[in-house]
């Protein structure tokens, strides 16, 4: 009855573990927009034929073709949306949990297998993953559940568990590529534990080796993907530091901790301490010692060279070491608290406490934030842009094409720069096209901004300041966002009778108020006709008039004043009979809800004397409006 109790007490509590695994990878999983790479799985694995994304996306975005199967299949079944599809990741990592803790029991013990489970309960960079609509939370859970198969064969040697292996195994190498590394890794370990010791184990070994390169043949072994892809990578470079100060912490703590030198090295010792105490206890576990300590390094090994031609260097990669550092952790907490309570205690306290610190600056810190808000972006766009206009995306992030199309903005995109090699020349080009085709009305919006390692990242802006006035200007929760216009004004944006007249200077020819901006400003566009040059130059003011402002004790609450029309002339020496587009930008801040007036003149810098309309007006009022 106690071992019953006991065993219905064990399962209790990784029911337990597994329901906050769950609450933790949904918890706000839909708060960030997508990142580039998850909108390429909505768009082109999800939502596209599955035909084309295996026999077309594979040589772009190199996938094996289960991880297209599964997102397509869940898409068609249970619907396409972010959360439906953001849902699949979060779910099947939950395996993770009920695997750490059979492998942890394995190695150590019931204690340490719960403690295992614990840890990937709540393990950050696994829940990042979980929370990201990709293969790697995915491949996370199945690539230690193969090695568990694969322990529980070279232990047990029942035909069933060898089958059971290569079926794993051939599974998570169809998920995602870097499975070849776990296979090589227990290899190695088959060959050094086996080697010598029980030949007719090493043989079964070889036997499954064949049986899984069989079964991965028929994708792996096709020539457009071995040399037909031309995939160059889209991480970063090798670097044998990072392998300490990148890739040990973001594998136990998540890339959203930075840990200082001593914290690294504090990590370090601690997994390799785990390793030590693991192989202290016992003849089987020195076993084990070996397998996590091989698992835990050749991988980083590997990718570090296949670094050296791609680039592929960063953790989520090798994101099946992070299970491994949970076991070595774990067994760390166990072993020294057979020694010592207080230190295992406080050991304990680091790393929970260093993984909820990790996880809420992944919930709650916008600047570790996953992805630029792209929602917010393109609804902006999507009230302001016409169907003629067009818009250049000058970061080369697939997010935005995917909520571009979900926003339903009618405007053409481009992107702009395409990719680090465009030339200078065929960007013009498309700018210059882009131009001739513009309406009356129509606007070129420039969004985002280029890569700073782009070498033709400032091409775009050159040619912009070269040929076309800015309008608006704003930056929409960190994304920048423009807009141009050609500098000869078209008719259809001007009254047909004046506004006002300032005699012998200027008509008042019209104006356009546009909404607030999310910088809190007002932008307000000014036309005028020049009638005649002035002797001086004159400066022109938009003000923000109101009810009595109590900073100032006057009606004006806010105001723009510069020598019209600010593109290098003025009122001295601009052309007669000429309409220009004057832009002007109001700051709101402190300025409260409640109606205002929008007022336009002229005036003396030198003697601060107003220019008088026709019918004796100091200003002009144009418009008013209320301000929320």
């Amino acid at each position: 009855m106690k071992k019953l109790l006991s065993h219905q007490g064990r399962l209790l509590v990784l029911v337990v573990l597994i329901l906050i695994g769950f609450a933790l990878r949904l918890y706000r999983i839909n708060a960030v927009p997508l990142r580039g790479d998850e909108a390429f799985t909505m768009l082109h694995w999800v939502r596209e034929p599955l035909s084309q994304s295996l026999s077309e996306i594979a040589t772009k975005d190199p996938q094996p073709p289960l991880a297209y199967i599964v997102y397509h299949l869940w898409g068609q079944v249970v619907g396409t949306g972010e959360l439906t599809i953001r849902f699949l990741p979060a779910f099947l990592n939950l395996v993770g949990i009920s695997v750490l803790y059979a492998l942890g029991k394995r190695i150590g013990g019931t204690h340490l297998g719960l403690l295992a489970a614990f840890l990937w309960a709540i393990h950050p960079f696994q829940i990042w993953h979980a929370q990201d609509a990709r293969n790697y939370a995915i491949w996370g859970a199945l690539s230690p559940l193969a090695m568990w198969l694969a322990l529980r064969a070279l232990e047990r040697n029942r035909q069933i568990d060898w089958v059971l292996y290569v079926v794993g195994a051939v599974l998570a190498a169809y998920i995602y590529y870097l499975e070849l590394f776990s296979i090589f890794v227990l290899t190695v370990y088959v060959f050094i534990v086996y080697g010598r010791a029980n030949r007719r184990l090493l043989m079964k070994w070889f036997r499954a080796l064949i049986m899984i390169g069989a079964g991965l043949s028929i994708w792996y072994l096709q020539g457009r993907l071995l040399f037909g892809s031309g995939y160059g990578g889209t991480a970063g470079n090798f670097d044998p530091m990072q392998w300490f100060t990148w890739f040990v912490p973001t594998l136990t703590f998540g890339d959203t901790l930075s840990l200082p030198v001593w914290g690294i090295l504090l990590l370090l010792g601690m997994l390799i301490f785990g390793g030590v105490l693991l192989y202290r206890e016992g003849d089987v576990q020195k076993r084990y010692a070996l397998l996590l300590g091989l698992m835990g390094t050749i991988p980083l090994v590997l990718l570090g060279i296949v670094s050296l031609r791609l680039n592929v260097f960063t953790p989520r990669y090798v994101l099946l070491v992070s299970s491994v550092f949970v076991l070595l952790l774990s067994g760390l907490l166990v072993f020294v608290r057979k020694r010592s309570w207080l230190l295992s205690t406080f050991a304990m306290a680091l790393i929970v406490g260093g993984s909820f610190l990790s996880l809420n600056n992944h919930f709650f810190l916008h600047d570790y934030a996953k992805s630029p808000n792209w929602r917010a972006l393109t609804n902006y766009l999507q009230t302001r842009v016409t169907t003629d206009s067009l818009i250049v995306l000058t970061s080369a992030d697939e997010a935005y094409t995917f909520y571009h199309g979900e926003t339903g903005i009618t405007a053409d995109f481009v992107r702009l720069p395409a990719n680090p090699n465009q030339s200078a020349a065929e960007i013009t080009s498309t700018l210059d096209t882009a131009m001739r085709h513009l309406g009356a009305n129509d606007s070129l919006w420039i969004v985002a901004q280029p890569p700073p390692l782009w070498e033709n990242r400032a091409v775009v802006d050159e040619w912009l300041t070269s040929n076309m006035q800015l309008v608006r200007s704003t930056v929409v929760d960190d994304l920048l966002a423009r807009e141009f216009r050609p500098w000869t004004v078209n008719s259809a944006e001007i009254s047909l009778t004046p506004l006002a007249e300032f005699p012998q200077i200027a008509e008042l020819a019209g104006t356009i108020i546009l909404p607030p901006d999310p910088t809190n400003t007002l932008t307000v566009w000014v036309y005028w006709r020049a009638l005649d040059q002035t002797a001086e130059p004159l400066k022109a003011f938009v003000h923000l008039t109101g009810s009595i402002n109590p900073a100032t004790n006057t009606p004006l609450w806010s105001q723009d004043d510069h020598f019209p029309p600010n593109i290098g002339q003025n009122t001295a020496n601009w052309i007669i009979n000429t309409v220009y587009r004057d832009i002007f930008v109001l700051p709101l801040e402190g300025v409260t809800a409640g109606e205002y007036s929008i007022e336009v003149g002229l005036y003396d810098p030198i003697t601060s004397e107003r220019i008088l309309t026709t019918d004796q007006r100091s200003s002009v009022t144009v418009q008013s409006i209320t301000l929320p």
